[in-house]
């Protein structure tokens, strides 16, 4: 299916990035694993058939033009990104320190930006690609103790919709996804053992993600909202 593509997917360590190079890799993709830590990079690198750990922050821009470069070596192309980097720290307004909302709005909102920045020009060149943003239904939807992580998304939203508008004459298309909670490592010391149980795996999510990218290019999708079809508080 997507045999002979590059795809870079940050925050491929752990969760749901994790999950989409996983999905995208049993499709033939070949895999440019970006994140901050080497280790869990290295191990899923090591798992998947044609694959490359490139650590990397993605709210410094030089780490993200050196993460795109390593990806069109070679063929020169880079046909999919998928930003999964993400940092979520429930906090109420008073303890939201300005660090936690800057840290917060850097790693989800201009490590994304950085990272569709540095791929645009290689998909204009070759004539099209695909951009998938991880958002949250806290983009759309309000959640108390999310000041931050809301803000966040929101405004990735607000970016995912005007490349959309930009890259649909040079044939690149840009989407969404804005799942509720998934059972990842963010969730770990902010909800129950039961509840986590409870919420919608990341494979879920990476199949989606996967769908959406080999489905009809003349199809557009707005902002998705992928909900748990129990809640994870009520039903745990």
């Amino acid at each position: 299916m997507f045999t002979g593509q590059t795809a870079i997917i940050t925050g491929a360590g752990t969760g749901i990035g994790a999950a989409v190079a996983r999905a995208l890799a049993a499709r033939g993709a070949r895999c440019v694993l970006a994140g901050r830590r080497p280790a869990p990079l290295a191990a899923l690198a090591a798992e998947l058939v044609a694959a490359e750990a490139v650590s990397t922050d993605v709210t410094d821009p030089s780490q993200v033009e050196r993460l795109v470069a390593r990806a069109a070596a070679g063929a020169g192309r880079v046909e999919i990104l998928v930003n999964a980097a993400g940092l979520f720290r429930l906090a109420p307004l008073p303890e939201t320190s300005v660090e936690l909302f800057d840290q917060t709005l850097a790693t989800n909102l201009r490590g994304a930006f950085l990272c569709c920045r540095a791929v645009w020009p290689l998909m204009q060149q070759a004539g099209g690609g695909q951009i998938v943003n991880i958002s949250s239904v806290a983009a759309v939807e309000a959640y108390a103790g999310n000041a931050a992580y809301a803000a966040s998304k929101a405004g990735l939203n607000g970016l995912t919709g005007v490349l959309a508008l930009e890259g649909r004459p040079h044939k690149i298309r840009v989407l969404a996804l804005c799942p509720a909670a998934s059972n990842t490592a963010a969730w770990q010391e902010q909800a129950p053992e039961a509840v986590r149980r409870q919420m919608m795996p990341p494979a879920a999510l990476a199949e989606l993600v996967a769908w959406l990218l080999a489905s009809p290019r003349s199809l557009h999708f707005d902002p998705i909202v992928v909900r748990n079809f129990h809640d994870p508080w009520q039903s745990a």
